[in-house]
């Protein structure tokens, strides 16, 4: 019985007015409601009044605008957003017909005489379909609308941000080709949005779903360039940091569930070795995103099916050191004093397997050294690196 579900709309189309009077009558009794047509134009003047109609349970056999085309012409007009399912009755049913409603798009194909318990299955099932391509649809404009307000904030965002370097003579051509190509990248499938939202109704709904993936993960790229860009040139302020007592155990197992999903993008095992002991007196959050900079560094170190060890352990009985170790190339004395200088990477080419500003190790240093600390890097060709922040167990403020 559907008398206890949400009731929904259904048109009848029928040239028997006998039949047309039993369906309404049935259909009425199970919580439906219901509108009835003698003909294929009736029908179509109903759908035009009623975009509520989620269902169409038309005869094929008709004068004038038979039920087959009837068909092509509701599904032609209605698209997802009023979705609707066309189910088909005919008394003289044959191959040939029901091949023909197949490639019409019927939902289903009934014959006369049918028990009614069996068709009131078939547009039960009909309406959930058409439902759901509603709600399906409506989810996919909430969406856009999303991306129109992201898209609008992004513009903003760019036209404020410009290149933050001073950029001379004297810069190497291979940065300047790094700065334009991470600050371009992201920027291709964003500016393609107000098309690909113009066209969003003829687009396939995985094809679409897809493109939105391809925006969030260019917008939060160039969301994190802007910020590391920020903090280089503005960095935050010490005095302003909060100062909390925490176990070194779980700032690593807070550390391992924000890097997870990179690393399991990366395809590379992040394990925390040494969990550490006792507490330190840190701001909690600032020291999170250095380690989180230096895992990134890790990742991309770590070849597909590697492994990064995170590890906490006493550097000294006043001092605990965060260590970060990758089992990638490692670096030569000379390699390791170049990646700690600014937009500089050990490999400047547009291909190269990691991308980013070259920021990461040189704000992680930086910050350490505002939480009181240092920034420790060990490494050596073909035994990999471990990069540590070490840091006192209680804050003191500055002199």
């Amino acid at each position: 019985m559907t008398d206890k579900k949400q009731p929904f709309h259904i048109l009848i189309v029928d040239d028997e007015p006998a039949l047309l009077e039993e369906l309404n009558d049935f259909l009425t009794l199970h919580g439906m409601i219901v509108t009835t047509a003698g003909d294929g134009a009736q029908a179509l003047a109903a759908l035009a009044a009623a975009p509520a109609i989620t269902v169409v349970l038309t005869d094929i056999r008709m004068p004038g605008l038979d039920g087959l085309d009837l068909t092509n012409r509701v599904l032609r007009a209605r698209g997802d957003a009023d979705a609707v399912e066309v189910v088909l009755m005919t008394g003289h049913g044959n191959l040939d017909d029901a091949a023909r409603a197949v490639r019409a798009g019927a939902f289903d194909f009934l014959r006369k005489p049918m028990e009614l318990d069996e068709m009131l299955v078939v547009v039960e099932r009909a309406h959930a379909k058409a439902l759901a391509r509603r709600q399906a649809h409506a989810r996919r404009i909430g969406e856009m609308e999303a991306l129109r307000a992201d898209y609008a904030a992004l513009q903003a965002r760019l036209t404020r941000m410009q290149t933050p370097l001073a950029l001379t003579g004297d810069t190497p051509p291979e940065l300047s080709r790094i700065l334009s190509h991470e600050l371009r990248t992201p920027l291709i499938p964003i500016l393609a949005l107000p098309d690909m939202l113009d066209a969003h109704d003829s687009l396939p709904p995985r094809t679409l779903n897809a493109y939105i993936r391809d925006v969030e993960l260019a917008g939060t790229r160039l969301l994190r360039i802007s910020e590391d860009l920020i903090e280089f040139l503005a960095p935050p302020d010490a005095r302003a940091f909060t100062w909390r007592k925490a176990s070194a155990q779980s700032l690593l197992t807070e550390l391992a569930a924000r890097c997870e999903p990179a690393a399991r993008e990366a395809g590379v095992t992040l394990a925390i070795a040494e969990p550490g002991d006792g507490e330190l007196e840190t701001a909690e959050p600032h020291l999170i995103g250095a380690l989180a900079r230096l895992v990134t560094n890790a990742l991309t170190a770590t070849s597909p099916g590697g492994r990064v060890d995170l590890a906490a352990r006493a550097a000294a009985p006043d001092s605990v050191a965060f260590r970060v170790r990758d089992h990638g190339p490692g670096m030569t004395a000379e390699e390791r004093d170049l990646a700690m200088l600014p937009f500089r990477q050990l490999d400047m080419s547009l291909t190269r397997r990691g991308g980013g500003m070259g920021l990461g190790l040189p704000l992680a240093s930086r910050m350490a050294e505002r939480l009181g600390g240092r920034l420790e890097i060990e490494s050596a060709p073909g035994q990999g690196t471990t990069a540590s922040i070490v840091l006192p167990r209680r804050h003191r403020d500055p002199p």
